[in-house]
């Protein structure tokens, strides 16, 4: 192949139809990501390769598994960022698991998810924490300022304490509310 000939006028197409054509894969290409991007964050998708863990079952038996609010919470409104970039680079990053189910042996067994579930959930809270639990706080709107009536009082005092603390003392959701969908271990 001749390299310099990609950087030649054509001689068979006009610029006009060599726009087009790119502009158009480059939509189709554009909505394809997208799509298997959503595709990718179902909790069917997910539940192929945790199907054999309680995961889900731990999330339905929570307070986020349609309790008193009547909203059931999907795998990604917790584990993936909602921002486009950050839901994007997370994505890349969790690609890799993939790698890890079809590697590690036994992943998809309730006895595997036993065994590293302090690990997991870990990972689980270093990253919340590092985005001051963001995907907490987009349901969860305005808890400091506007909490709900149902909310006991001492929570309240609590969260208004934490609102009043600087940056860096601020206690994040995760540093008081672990094990929220699923239980945190004990060891």
């Amino acid at each position: 192949m001749n390299w310099r000939a990609l950087f030649k006028p054509s001689a068979k197409y006009s610029i006009i139809a060599l726009i087009i054509v790119g502009v158009v894969m480059g939509v189709v290409g554009y909505f394809a990501t997208q799509q298997t991007l959503h595709a990718t964050s179902t909790d069917e998708f997910c539940m192929t390769c945790h199907s054999n863990h309680s995961l889900k079952d731990e999330v339905l038996a929570s307070a986020h598994g349609g309790g008193s609010a009547g909203v059931t919470v999907q795998c990604q409104d917790c584990h993936l960022p909602h921002g486009p970039v950050d839901y994007l680079i997370k994505k890349i990053i969790v690609s890799k698991d993939l790698y890890g189910f079809v590697t590690i042996k036994d992943f998809n067994t309730q006895a595997w998810l036993d065994e590293n579930r302090k690990e997991q959930a870990d990972l689980a809270l270093e990253y919340f924490r590092a985005t001051d639990s963001a995907n907490c706080q987009h349901c969860h709107t305005r808890i400091y300022e506007d909490q709900p009536e149902t909310m006991k009082k001492m929570a309240k005092r609590m969260h208004e304490r934490n609102a009043k603390q600087e940056g860096d003392k601020r206690k994040t959701c995760v540093d008081c509310h672990k094990g929220v969908a699923h239980p945190y271990p004990k060891k």
